[in-house]
């Protein structure tokens, strides 16, 4: 299944994560034990501001640091998530509701074993009282466009990406979607929440996105997609379902916009601010926060020591405002990752999609060599993930203060910081900030974890002669980079 989000009630995965903690190894030459101690209290406060001193008003969910576990590998997603189990779970419990949420361009898309839709068709045909299946389609693919884009192709111009998995008081936030690569070999984040608060409001998420969805539908033999009778057609009634979709979308975020004081027990040391990005509809919640994220931490300069941010996209293409924020960069050092030529989805497919990996060397290179000409070099690193076999999609950034050798925030979700996330997608970010020790020793080493397998940018890297990239990618991927 791909680009899913799902919502099970009353069915709860044990969590079992495990690890080896490790000292970071900072690309600009610093070595911090883990072991040294840190003050990180106002920097702590000082972020939280950034998130409740905003007009309308942020949801926010204050959670104990030990209820939230990084998951720091594929098996252990696909341990988590059960999904074999959905079938018998249902057989056994008539009272149980599974809601998935899927993009109706990949999820109707036959890769050769099928569409993600055929192969949940006899769930919902066995369950019909127990399933719901939703299918959204993007507005933007219409009329005449719509005609003319092959399959995998019309992706570009818009998806449902919101990765989200709720199980009665578990969420599972990530960036990954429930395919056999993405269980075993595709590095991605993931990041579970044992939180009756922050699960109803992804479940109600959920809701909302599927009431201006298709339906699957069964039709005895087959399947057919239909639309509520209120909802006007994304394909057909583009403007109007615009509308429809920004009215509903907007009731939901009124529903969840009252902030919740968080409780007097001190052991509730961690916030959560969950944040949706959804250009078609006008609504830009994550790219607003992130852009004053990334002001708070590149050009605050209340400490002689630079704060330290990192930053992972599977893809390098970083939208134009995050670009110049990062550039730009006066009082922290920053280390970019993304995946390697080799670690990318596309590397050695069939057809014109092979020169996707390219398309990113180009965009990477007019990066590093932008970082070059501010005198940002020795500010502003790049890493790329490379392990045999593996691919990598993992995206979030990780908040490291001046001084201190854990971070106290990351974001977790589906956004790859780029153009498609920012104008043509639906996206959900969830930005958490914590003081909890142990909850950032972990995110620790959920960035140690991914960074046992990149090697450094340098100038080297683009003088290869497998990176010489050809003249017409770097023009086509200029007139595409919003479709990347």
């Amino acid at each position: 299944m791909l680009a899913t989000i799902t919502t099970i009630r009353h069915v709860a995965p044990a969590l079992r994560i495990a690890g080896v903690m490790r000292g970071v190894r900072y690309p600009w030459g610093q070595n911090y034990s883990t072991n040294a101690g840190d003050c990180t209290d106002g920097y702590v406060a000082r972020t939280r501001r950034l998130f409740q001193d905003t007009r309308p008003a942020l949801p926010q969910f204050a959670v104990q640091g030990e209820k939230i576990k990084p998951i720091l590998n594929p098996s252990q997603f696909y341990s988590e998530m059960k999904v074999n189990e959905l079938s018998e779970a249902l057989r056994n419990r008539p009272g149980l509701k599974l809601n998935l949420l899927l993009d109706s361009l990949r999820g109707t898309r036959d890769s050769g074993k099928g569409s993600s839709a055929s192969l949940l068709y006899p769930l919902l045909k066995a369950y019909p009282n127990q399933v719901r299946i939703a299918m959204y389609h993007t507005p933007d693919l219409s009329g005449f466009l719509k005609q003319i884009m092959p399959p995998r192709y019309n992706e570009g111009i818009g998806l449902m990406h919101m990765k989200v998995y709720a199980f009665d008081d578990i969420l599972i936030m990530s960036g990954a979607n429930m395919s056999h690569d993405y269980f075993t070999n595709r590095q991605d984040r993931y990041i579970a929440f044992d939180n009756k608060d922050i699960s109803e409001y992804y479940c109600d998420l959920v809701s909302t996105v599927s009431s201006i969805s298709y339906s699957l539908q069964d039709q005895g033999n087959t399947y057919s997609l239909r639309m509520g009778s209120t909802v006007p057609d994304p394909v057909n009634e583009s403007k109007q379902f615009k509308l429809h979709a920004a009215k509903m979308m907007r009731a939901f975020l009124k529903r969840w916009s009252t902030l919740r004081q968080p409780p007097k027990d001190a052991s509730y040391d961690t916030t959560l601010y969950p944040l949706i990005q959804m250009g078609p509809f006008g609504l830009r919640q994550d790219e607003r926060q992130t852009l004053s994220v990334l002001d708070h931490v590149l050009h605050e300069n209340d400490h002689e020591e630079p704060a330290k941010l990192f930053i992972t996209s599977g893809y390098f293409n970083f939208g134009k405002r995050y670009t110049e924020a990062i550039i730009n960069t006066k009082t922290a050092d920053v280390c970019l990752i993304a995946a390697s030529p080799e670690a990318n989805g596309f590397f050695n497919s069939a057809g014109i999609s092979k020169y996707i990996p390219p398309a990113y060397t180009f965009i990477e290179q007019q990066f590093f060599n932008d970082a070059k000409a501010v005198g940002n070099a020795e500010r502003i690193k790049i890493e790329e993930y490379q392990r045999k076999g593996w691919t990598y999609h993992a995206k979030g950034l990780w908040v490291y203060p001046p001084r201190s050798d854990l971070p106290v925030m990351t974001t977790i979700g589906s956004p790859n910081f780029g153009y498609r996330s920012i104008v043509r997608d639906l996206e959900a970010q969830l930005f958490l900030v914590t003081s909890n020790r142990g909850l950032r020793k972990s995110l620790h080493e959920e960035l140690c974890n991914l960074r046992g397998h990149t090697y450094p940018v340098t100038d080297e890297t683009f003088k290869a002669p497998e990176r010489q990239v050809p003249v017409w990618v770097g023009g086509a991927s200029r007139a595409i980079r919003t479709m990347l």
